[in-house]
């Protein structure tokens, strides 16, 4: 029994002794400062420029420019599609205010709201699972012209 407990204070202590040098580190050198005011001289340092100066102004599009745009592509994501005009234009509007540029776009006598267009089928879908995904919204869907 002594024995064992002798085991456990000489395990003890290899492990304190294995702790203590494994937490030693290298000396690390301290530059030395010169005298005077520490602010003072951290102030008078320097900073380089590294971000460009941005254009704040927000390019706003008319209605009549996005649509423009969303004809040249493919593939559109609809958010609603009307019998009536006027309804579309409703809702377009709503989509706008919160931040969809959204259009109206006439195909078969239906008014489809489109929130965005793409050329690429793939990278339609993945937009489109991302928007249902993001906003909870399944009754998105992707229109072929």
């Amino acid at each position: 029994m002594k024995y064992k407990f002798e085991m456990v204070k000489f395990n003890f202590f290899l492990i304190l002794v294995f702790l203590l040098f494994s937490s030693c580190k290298d000396k690390k050198t301290v530059t030395p400062v010169e005298k005077g005011n520490i602010a003072e001289h951290t102030v008078k340092r320097s900073v380089p420029d590294i971000t460009p100066e941005s254009d704040n102004s927000k390019t706003e599009f008319t209605s009549e420019q996005i649509a423009t745009n969303r004809n040249s592509f493919d593939y559109h994501i609809v958010a609603a599609s009307y019998n009536n005009n006027n309804q579309a234009e409703r809702f377009k509007d709503r989509l706008y205010q919160k931040g969809y540029p959204s259009v109206v776009l006439e195909q078969n006598g239906k008014f489809r709201v489109v929130i965005q267009s793409f050329n690429k089928k793939e990278t339609a879908l993945k937009e489109l699972i991302r928007l249902r995904e993001l906003n909870k919204t399944p009754d998105l869907w992707l229109l072929h012209q």
